[in-house]
């Protein structure tokens, strides 16, 4: 059998365009160039001519930049056709902040299908050009928020982590110093990097004091930039072929995708009930369907949107105790259930590095490829130290756990002694949202929401998940005995303080007992 391989990574930011002229692109321009920077740069580092991709090429795998609310599969050949590529295979890819992985996976599914194929995955995304206003930040929250069960109440996309991660903290015994020092370790990754966002930029404890939504501050919370990434895939037989006719550097050593894996769970939060996720079930198939074991990873890229998220995908991933792993994790590393140590996120993850929404799996697939020698701009990211690992895992989220994806990729060929097996999956139920007027329950986790830009209530202000009978979950606002509402959650004991539910319009009151 011949290997899928990836032959290289080249990402495009700001910092590769007069500033000046960028401010004066359009959405789509900007776009557009993105996507064209990416792919120029990657196919300087392979030693490749634009004229041999365009007549090699067989599939394009895009992701729809999600800052310009378009949509439709006419995107994907749009950009092909500017950039001069025709009579291809057109993919688009749609799975939130998991696109980039979903696309390697994607192009790992046309490779095995076709060994002759030549895949180019690029996207490019502009959030940060595109999203200024109040009024784009409240778009945010009612794409993301249940419209009847979630945004009456005032719920935002960071109060929703923030509920999930105040459970993790109850339950696990996880404190805000851990958080902290965790923040602090991945910021320290990224600061020299002259690419990174927060390039030379030390947190400060003023803004690490000032929570959006407890327990997140700005440090903690991913940034959004205008980002593009380019890379090619092909069979190994067909990468040492265009080495012996000299289409390709020589001396280039692709890197093996030896798996690639997604599963999804609900849209909405409310109807995860007890936050649970879809990244074990992904990583349960990634490893049954490659034939390798987790303790075999030597390296790994873990989504961190938020601090809780690196936690409990880590966690997922390699079947650890998340108080472990928030141990490891603030040297920036994993200590895997054999009591192998491997280093994580060293370019300091979305947190720190580039990261637009579309596409923000893009940062970890550039972290992997330095690793392995093949980012077509290492000269410009400073001193990040390269592993060089044997197996390496990629992960991808698609926003409060909806939708996980994973791909495992190896320096060598498997050896064929490597089988797959039946994946083990755990079921995920759904929620059934709301309640009966009257009925009673416990608070099970809590939040304070310090900033909601386009709502009409002042913040601070509680949301908190209530856990009624039957495992049913319902998101409320906390209320006194005497009607008015509480501007914080912070006393509250989770599976103790008992509350009534009521409803006012569409918004759920949980009414102290």
């Amino acid at each position: 059998m011949s290997f899928p391989v990836l032959l290289g990574v080249a990402d495009s930011t700001t910092k590769d365009f007069l500033e000046d002229e960028y401010k004066s692109w359009s959405g789509s321009q900007k776009v557009f160039q993105h996507y064209r920077k990416s792919i120029n740069t990657l196919l300087d580092f392979l030693g490749m001519k634009n004229e041999t991709l365009s007549s090699e090429i067989t599939d394009f795998v895009s992701i729809e930049a999600a800052s310009l609310g378009k949509g439709g599969y006419g995107h994907t050949v749009r950009i092909a056709n500017e950039l001069g590529y025709t009579g291809m295979k057109a993919h688009v890819i749609d799975l939130g902040g998991a696109s980039v992985t979903g696309a390697i996976g994607q192009a790992r599914t046309i490779l095995v299908d076709n060994p002759d194929a030549v895949v180019l995955v690029a996207a490019a995304d502009i959030p940060k050009s595109a999203f200024r206003q109040v009024s784009d930040l409240k778009m945010v929250n009612e794409t993301v928020c249940h419209p009847e069960f979630e945004l009456d109440n005032g719920a935002t996309l960071i109060a929703m982590y923030g509920l999930m991660m105040k459970r993790m903290m109850f339950e696990d015994g996880i404190s805000l110093d851990d958080l902290k020092e965790i923040t602090q370790k991945f910021r320290s990754n990224a600061i020299g990097n002259p690419r990174a966002f927060y390039y030379g930029q030390e947190i400060t404890e003023k803004q690490m004091s000032r929570p959006i939504s407890d327990p997140y501050p700005t440090p903690m919370i991913a940034i959004v930039t205008d980002h593009g990434f380019a890379t090619i895939l092909v069979s190994e037989k067909k990468a040492e072929e265009w080495k012996s006719k000299g289409l390709i550097r020589k001396d280039l050593k692709p890197l093996h995708l030896v798996g690639a894996s997604h599963a999804a769970h609900s849209e909405y939060f409310i109807l995860k009930g007890g936050f649970d996720s879809p990244s074990g079930n992904s990583a349960e198939r990634l490893f049954a369907q490659s034939g390798y074991q987790r303790e075999e990873v030597d390296y790994a890229w873990i989504y961190d949107c938020f601090p809780g998220q690196v936690i409990q995908q880590s966690a997922q991933y390699f079947k650890l105790g998340k108080k472990e792993v928030v141990n490891a994790l603030k040297t920036s590393s994993l200590k895997l259930s054999n009591g192998k140590q491997i280093p994580i996120n060293q370019m300091g993850g979305i947190l720190n590095y580039q990261a637009a929404m579309s596409i923000s799996a893009a940062t970890g697939l550039v972290d992997i490829a330095v690793q392995y020698g093949l980012y077509a701009q290492s000269a410009d990211i400073g001193k990040v130290q390269a592993y060089s690992p044997s197996l390496a895992l990629l992960g991808g989220n698609g926003g409060i756990d909806s939708i996980n994806s994973i791909a495992l990729f190896s320096s060598e060929r498997p050896s064929s002694d490597r089988k797959s097996r039946s994946p083990v999956i755990s079921p995920l139920t759904l929620n059934k949202p709301g309640a009966d007027i009257g009925e009673e329950g416990v608070v099970w986790s809590s939040t304070t929401v310090n900033m909601n830009p386009g709502f009409s209530w002042k913040p601070p202000y509680s949301l908190a998940l209530i856990k009624l009978a039957e495992n049913r979950f319902v998101l409320a606002n906390i209320h006194e005995k005497d009607g008015t509402m509480r501007k914080s959650g912070d006393e509250l004991q989770y599976d103790r303080t008992r509350v009534k539910i009521e409803k006012e319009g569409r918004r759920w009151k949980a009414v102290l007992l």
